[in-house]
């Protein structure tokens, strides 16, 4: 056997590819959270009185609570933890981030 496995490297290579797709993972998530959280800033805050987030179910309270484009209303933090996954209207599957 001319040649030596170097187990040491083998690992070490492999460590290098899996810290590259972690790092990959990460910024993903990042950006989805980042245009989350530009798309809730961009919603209309409105009142809205009398009903429930369809998210959590809740109340809302004296808050107010962010419209998506399509004119459903949510929690704004439940439409941000939505949105951080989705790029939809949780009831009706709009496209939030198209310009009308």
């Amino acid at each position: 056997m001319d040649e030596m496995f170097d187990l040491d490297f083998a690992l070490t290579v492999v460590e290098e590819d899996s810290t590259v797709e972690w790092n990959k993972y990460n910024l993903e998530a990042e950006f989805r959270m980042a245009a989350a959280r530009l798309a809730v800033e961009e919603m209309a805050t409105t009142a809205a009185g009398g009903r429930e987030c369809a998210v959590c179910i809740e109340g809302f309270g004296s808050c107010g609570a962010k419209q998506v484009r399509c004119g459903h209303v949510f929690h704004e933090s439940c439409i941000f933890e939505w949105l951080s996954i989705n790029n939809s209207c949780p009831l009706c599957r709009c496209n939030v981030s198209d310009a009308t």
